[in-house]
């Protein structure tokens, strides 16, 4: 099992700029800092998103922790740890479970199946992204756009842009 194709780093960043993570609502986060007389006022912006320890992402997905561990050993995913090592699940990990069980208990596939067909939709991503770069205008964008929706319906993938 160790042999086996890493493709989390690229997955990731396809699935994140498939499934956006929610926006929240301007959050800006003002630090003043005093010192010898002299007061600077930082304004930093902040990210929210929501991360789950794997026993809330386990009742969430309907799933057995020990699942969740499974599919990070085999590299399908890759939530984020903490100082303590607990694992975070971010909405991006939930979201790609939800796609790996939906491969396996709607399309059949097994866990080498699931990985392979998680490598060709961050390919596949991957290939929309540079040609949307390179493409000269909004209608090509529109036409790439809609011709990889396309392929990814005729693999029962929904893939949100």
């Amino acid at each position: 099992m160790q042999n086996r194709i890493r493709t989390e780093n690229s997955i990731g960043s396809i699935y994140s700029d498939m499934f956006p993570p929610p926006v929240p609502d301007e959050a800006d986060l003002q630090i003043e800092r005093r010192g010898d007389r002299q007061r600077e006022t930082y304004t930093q912006e902040i990210r929210v998103e929501g991360v789950y320890i794997i026993s809330v992402a386990a009742r969430i997905l309907e799933m057995h922790p020990q699942t969740l561990r499974k599919y990070e050993r085999l590299g399908l995913i890759q939530p984020q740890r903490t100082n303590g090592m607990l694992r975070l699940y971010s909405q991006d990990d939930i979201r790609k479970i939800l796609l790996i069980r939906h491969l396996m208990e709607n399309l059949g596939l097994n866990l080498a199946g699931v990985e392979f067909a998680l490598a060709l939709v961050a390919n596949l991503g991957t290939l929309r992204n540079r040609l949307r770069s390179v493409a000269s205008n909004d209608d090509v964008k529109k036409f790439i756009d809609d011709e990889f929706s396309a392929v990814f319906k005729s693999m029962n993938l929904v893939v949100q842009e």
